[in-house]
């Protein structure tokens, strides 16, 4: 997986700081419940789980990135938001995810068109814990303000293409979940953006 530009990165998660709050509250929509064990992955993670950390203090968080120095940044932002005690964050391969199998109720993977690969969805499944739900994919949030969505929309924009983000279509993504044999666990939602719902 090619290496990303860790300036390019901090700049869309600040761009995005507005957005996270929609995000997360659509995510919570869809997992209706206050505890349990959660996984962020990726390298535009922090946002999301800083949200639920601050709203659901019963939620034992661990962010996941793969490059070390983006790790490094994401730790430092928890701690910058005191929120040391309620998220972890580990670096691990995407693609081979240091977890145990059926670990986590809840993962979020915002940003997951850059990084998403048959493997990756298989693994994003093997540590679902039965009865859990996986939000994957990429967008705004369903109740997120047009005017906020255009304020950071043409930046954005400009951000992922020199990240190098992959654009997938929803035929794409249901080719991908008959592939791997998902497509009984998922279901592709389209409003707030293009997302996976996944459960098991």
């Amino acid at each position: 997986m090619a290496t990303m530009n860790l300036q390019d990165i901090k700049k869309i998660n600040h761009l995005w700081h507005q957005v996270y709050p929609y995000l997360a509250a659509h995510i919570m929509e869809h997992y209706r419940c206050d505890s349990g064990t959660v996984l962020e992955l990726g390298p535009f993670s922090g946002g999301i789980s800083r949200e639920l950390a601050r709203s659901y203090p019963q939620l034992d968080i661990i962010i996941a990135a793969e490059q070390p120095e983006v790790a490094e940044y994401l730790e430092q932002e928890v701690e910058d938001a005191g929120l040391g005690r309620s998220i972890k964050v580990e670096q691990t391969d995407l693609n081979h995810l240091g977890f145990a199998d059926s670990r986590f109720d809840l993962i979020a993977f915002r940003g997951a068109f850059f990084f998403l690969e048959d493997g990756l969805l298989q693994e994003i499944f093997r540590v679902l814990a039965p009865g859990g739900l996986a939000f994957v994919g990429g967008g705004y949030g369903k109740n997120a303000p047009p005017q906020l969505v255009d304020n950071v929309h043409d930046e954005s924009q400009v951000l992922n293409k020199r990240l190098g983000r992959k654009w997938v279509t929803t035929e794409e993504l249901g080719a991908m979940l008959a592939r791997t044999g998902l497509s009984e666990n998922c279901r592709i939602e389209e409003e707030g953006g293009i997302w996976l719902i996944i459960r098991k």
